[in-house]
């Protein structure tokens, strides 16, 4: 026989009370927006502006590659930004009171995906940039003045 564990309410319907019926995860808006606009700010960050992984090519030929590979992760770094901010302030102009958790979800799994898919072309960029930086470098023999090609860390590829 089975124990009761609800409290009769006003309306006579016995509802469960303790911690294992008050707790349940909710995935709330400010979860995507948090998610997505912190990952993809210091992504962002760490593309223009920040860490560095210390490895450094010096290109003496240019290479529209890599210039493409830099501006594809670029806008990746963005899109995950896009994403959970996008995703939170959706969420709360569709429906304040009960935001759907499958649309938030998907917004930071996407905003995640967006910057695996960064970090992926970053590598292949600086793969590239090793073989260039391979060919030798000769100050007089360049096609103009060189330049230094920064790897970034890469935090979601290994």
């Amino acid at each position: 026989m089975r124990a009761k564990t609800g409290v009769k309410g006003m309306n006579g319907v016995r509802g469960r009370t303790g911690v294992e019926g008050d707790r349940h995860v909710t995935v709330r808006p400010w979860h995507a927006f948090a998610v997505g606009s912190v990952l993809g700010a210091a992504a962002l960050f760490e593309r223009v502006r920040g860490f560095r992984s210390g490895r450094q090519y010096v290109l003496c030929h240019a290479s529209s590659a890599v210039d493409h590979l830099t501006i594809v992760a670029l806008a990746l770094a963005g899109g995950a930004l896009v994403a959970g901010v996008v995703g939170g302030v959706t969420a709360i102009m569709i429906d304040a009171s009960r935001p759907n958790p499958v649309f938030l979800i998907a917004c930071m799994v996407a905003a995640l995906a967006c910057l695996v898919a960064a970090d992926t072309v970053d590598a292949a960029g600086e793969r590239r940039a090793a073989r260039l930086a391979a060919q030798g470098f000769h100050e007089g023999q360049c096609d103009y003045t060189p330049q230094v090609y920064s790897a970034t860390p890469g935090w979601f590829t290994w």
